[in-house]
């Protein structure tokens, strides 16, 4: 198990870089926009440049947030459950978050165009497709590597990284 989950840390973490050039370039390109545009002389098609850049940020940190355990979790009930059913429920949602990023990754491969295009620009969508496909697939792995973790363990504590 070892392998698996130092593969499925190592790859969401490959996605995630892929979010973190994103979010710089897209850093950089807002202020350079932005000054162009305060001297009159704007960047066609800026918004949706950014908007594009957006899709690949988001993409990739999915799987990031996951290995961080940093997504939303209200624990108002759960909190006061026996650690066994707590451990049952923490499975059960990560199951059911391995069948939705799987499930929204096949349909981005199912309906995959390579033809469509930004309406302004006429960049082609489909990088951004495969990307898409990718982080979904490695948030897939890094709730799997959760799953294995949780079914590995004796007892049942909160999951703090």
């Amino acid at each position: 198990m070892a392998f698996f989950d130092k593969f499925a840390k190592g790859f969401s973490m490959a996605v995630a870089y892929i979010a973190y050039i994103s979010l710089t370039l897209m850093m950089l390109f807002v202020g350079v926009a932005a000054v162009a545009r305060a001297l009159h002389k704007p960047i066609i098609g800026d918004i949706e440049i950014v908007q594009l850049g957006m899709v690949i940020l988001i993409a990739g940190a999915l799987a990031y947030t996951e290995y961080k355990n940093g997504h939303v979790e209200v624990g108002i009930i759960v909190d006061h459950f026996p650690s066994t059913i707590q451990k049952i429920l923490n499975i059960f949602s990560l199951i059911l978050t391995v069948i939705f990023s799987l499930t929204v990754a096949y349909a981005f491969y199912t309906k995959f165009d390579a033809q469509h295009s930004s309406v302004l620009l006429g960049y082609k969508f489909y990088p951004l497709k495969i990307l898409l496909i990718i982080g979904f697939i490695a948030w897939a792995l890094m709730a799997l590597q959760k799953i294995t973790v949780l079914l590995r363990m004796k007892g049942y504590e909160k999951w703090e990284e």
